[in-house]
């Protein structure tokens, strides 16, 4: 009698996520192509996509429980390409690059994706560390992006950057990159908390700003972009003394 011998078998469920996360990267690639044939709207889409799938792929391994160390390292590459390399050159080709301020602009795009790396470095280091908090140090990857964009929120909207406003355009993206590496603690959504009793009025403001983000993107976009940078002094200020984690 024959044995057949059979290698471990492992779930289709397990791999989930890291099929997630490789659709994004593709979904982050096809984004600069939008952006070099002038689809300006394709490409913020895409890239907002790959904001969503950044969340939706770590949401999965935990609920699968299939975090695996590959897992958190295919995680932090997805992260540096879709939110420090697809996105500074989305914001380069679609504003500074046809401006009169197209080596200042190439400049900043360059320390916002530097800054990108040191942010996921630092994570993976804090990984190790035995204090952690559910608050954020700096502006996480994908908050960096989403603020790092405003600009061509701003062109999707109706406002010529690349002619008028290339030169604000340029240090807005420097100070983005600057948040991303500060050593303040920035809010995260899993420190949100509210009483039960406001229930149904947060529901209903979270339902009016997706419906918003339908109707409305960019404008909507903006909008929660504002309020999140006013949030950072007044988090920081109140949270100055708490531990945060790296990312």
């Amino acid at each position: 009698m024959t044995t057949i011998n059979s290698s471990p078998r492992e779930p289709f469920s397990k791999m989930l996520p890291n099929i997630v996360t490789i659709f994004g990267i593709c979904v982050g690639l096809t984004a600069v192509k939008m952006a070099l044939q002038d689809n300006i709207g394709a490409a913020l889409y895409l890239l907002v996509f790959a904001m969503i799938l950044d969340a939706v792929d770590g949401g999965l391994a935990r609920a699968l429980q299939s975090e695996s160390k590959i897992g958190a390292e295919l995680d932090t590459l997805a992260d540096f390409f879709n939110f420090g390399i697809a996105t500074p050159l989305v914001i380069y080709f679609t504003i500074f690059a046809n401006s009169s301020a197209s080596r200042f602009g190439w400049i900043s795009v360059m320390i916002f994706s530097v800054c990108c790396a040191l942010r996921l470095a630092r994570f993976n280091v804090s990984q190790s560390g035995e204090v952690k908090s559910i608050n954020f140090v700096g502006v996480p990857a994908p908050a960096l992006a989403c603020l790092g964009l405003s600009p061509l929120f701003l062109v999707m909207a109706g406002v010529n950057v690349a002619e008028y406003y290339a030169v604000p355009a340029i240090i807005f993206v420097v100070v983005c990159a600057g948040l991303a590496v500060a050593t303040f603690p920035t809010i995260s959504l899993k420190g949100i908390t509210f009483p039960a009793s406001l229930r149904l009025p947060v529901i209903l403001l979270v339902v009016t700003f997706l419906v918003c983000l339908i109707v409305f993107p960019w404008y909507a976009l903006l909008v929660a972009n504002g309020i999140y940078l006013l949030t950072i002094p007044i988090f920081a200020y109140a949270n100055r003394s708490k531990p945060a984690k790296g990312a």
